[in-house]
C-alpha cells in the first residue's frame, strides 16, 4: 500500500504518571492546548486516561495533512509542548506514533 501523505493524519503519544500525579498532567496538557489553539492544519486533540490503568495516558491529535504536521513540528510552537516530555512513556519503544487515515465511517 502506497501511503499518500496529503491524506488526514492522526498522531499517538503515550505518557505515563502516577496515578496521584493525572491531574497536574492534565492541566498541563490543558495549558499547552491554549498555545496550540489555531494551530494551521490542526483538526483537534483530546487527551485520554486508561480505565484499565489510570496512571497510563494517551494523547491524540487530528491533522488534515502530513505537511501540516511536519510544518508544526519544526515550528517555534511545537517547543510548548516540552512540559509534558517528562511524562513521556519511555518503556515503549516508541512513545508515539503517526497514523495516515485510510478508511472512515
Amino acid at each position: 500500500m502506497t501511503i499518500d501523505t496529503t491524506t488526514a493524519i492522526r498522531v499517538i503519544l503515550w505518557y505515563r504518571t502516577p496515578e496521584r500525579d493525572v491531574a497536574g498532567l492534565a492541566e498541563t496538557y490543558r495549558q499547552i492546548g491554549e498555545h496550540l489553539a489555531g494551530t494551521p492544519g490542526m483538526v483537534s486533540s483530546e487527551l485520554l486516561v486508561s480505565r484499565d490503568e489510570p496512571g497510563v495516558l494517551m494523547v491524540t491529535s487530528r491533522w488534515r495533512t502530513a505537511e501540516d504536521l511536519q510544518r508544526w513540528v519544526h515550528s517555534d510552537t511545537h517547543r510548548h509542548t516540552t512540559p509534558l516530555r517528562p511524562y513521556l512513556d519511555t518503556g515503549r519503544t516508541r512513545p508515539w506514533e503517526t497514523f495516515s487515515v485510510v478508511s472512515e465511517t
